[in-house]
């Protein structure tokens, strides 16, 4: 999810979107189901931003930059031929262009970009600027009120403390669904840990996929997201809930992390 340069949305309606992210970091909400990019919470916190921040939002854009940083030319030749080379294969100014309802349109990144060719020499610097650009100046519109809303209900000395790394944990979850954490930390009530009932149980949950994985927390939990910390965290209590002859299938309360679980006899 990232910001469209060319949206037609009024400010305001991304400042509310901020102050949505900004209540879930206000009231510790276990985790939003939407996917920012990390780059999102690196802007909010103001860190620094660079080619690495690209892979996310723009993969393409990303490896095309880093395979002009890593173009090299044969050892043998001279300088000169290798900035022909270069020049030749790439065929770059200091331009971008975009599409933008419908319409391509040029930008360029410095001083009478269209005119200064980009070189073996100055090819860290078109990156730079083609970098900040696309995750700063060109949206910027958009998301200085989008940083506003969030820093309208977050801010405080504790939300300042935190790095962009943790303030995405604590929107996004833990992304990992390592059951086994959530096993090493589990209460049973009417069943024994060490019952080859419980274990079983265990060894069909732990040979979930990620998608069946989500299902099951979304069932005994109400959201398919990992709490900030990870499943230790979340206290899963298994109760036995009858046993054969029964017609019940598996319920829960999702407000107490309660699985009620009949003994089944396979």
């Amino acid at each position: 999810l990232w910001f469209d340069k060319a949206s037609s949305c009024e400010s305001t309606d991304f400042w509310l979107a901020g102050v949505i992210l900004g209540l879930v970091v206000y009231n510790n909400m276990p985790g939003l189901d939407v996917r920012f990019p990390s780059v999102v919470f690196k802007k909010i916190k103001g860190e620094p931003l660079g080619l690495e921040d690209l892979r996310q939002v723009y993969p393409d854009t990303f490896l095309s930059l880093r395979s002009l940083l890593q173009w090299a030319p044969e050892e043998a030749m001279s300088d000169e031929d290798a900035n022909t080379l270069f020049e030749n294969t790439f065929c770059l100014d200091f331009v971008v262009s975009y599409e933008a309802n419908g319409k391509t349109l040029t930008k360029d990144l410095c001083a009478e970009g269209k005119d200064r060719a980009v070189t073996m020499e100055n090819r860290m610097e078109f990156v730079t600027l083609y970098c900040e650009w696309l995750l700063t100046s060109s949206i910027e519109r958009q998301f200085e009120p989008f940083r506003k809303g969030v820093r309208r209900v977050c801010d405080s000395p504790l939300f300042n403390a935190l790095d962009s790394a943790e303030l995405e944990m604590i929107v996004c979850g833990e992304q990992d669904l390592d059951f086994s954490q959530m096993r090493s930390h589990a209460m049973y009530d009417g069943f024994s840990e060490d019952s080859p009932y419980v274990d079983a149980f265990w060894k069909l949950l732990l040979a979930f996929g990620a998608e069946q994985k989500k299902r099951f927390l979304s069932f005994v939990t109400g959201s398919d997201l990992a709490p900030v910390g990870g499943l230790q965290e979340l206290q899963l209590v298994i109760q036995k809930n009858g046993s054969e002859p029964t017609e019940r299938l598996p319920t829960a309360h999702t407000c107490f992390n309660l699985l009620l679980l009949p003994e089944y006899a396979s």
